[in-house]
């Protein structure tokens, strides 16, 4: 095996992320669950461009691209954009966006 193969073979052993949100509660009263799968480099450098100028459209943009259904279906798209930024608890969107960096602050994985 060589060495792109095991560096690619550990990226695709990486868990995907699973974010409860109870703030979100279904008419069954369950919390909703999103999940988000690591990023790649690609994916980093699409939203590194919102990062340094408006850090709001970042955190949205993010929480758009990466979240994903128990399916694997994206949760939102970008005509999602409006309604994240100015209906919903920016809170909870910030509490997905962290989650999603595996851990890490939004500032740490903006490189501040």
């Amino acid at each position: 095996m060589s060495v792109l193969e095991r560096a690619r073979a550990h990226f695709d052993s990486q868990e995907i992320t699973e974010i409860e949100i109870p703030e979100w509660e279904d008419e069954q009263g369950n919390p909703t669950i999103i999940y988000a799968k690591p990023f790649t480099l690609g994916e980093r450098k699409k939203l590194m461009k919102f990062a340094k100028d408006d850090d709001m459209e970042f955190l949205v943009r993010l929480v758009i691209m990466k979240s994903l259904d128990a399916s694997g279906n994206q949760v939102f798209d970008i005509g999602d954009k409006i309604s994240l930024m100015n209906s919903v608890d920016p809170k909870i969107v910030t509490k997905i966006a962290n989650a999603m960096t595996t851990g890490k602050s939004v500032e740490d994985f903006e490189g501040n």
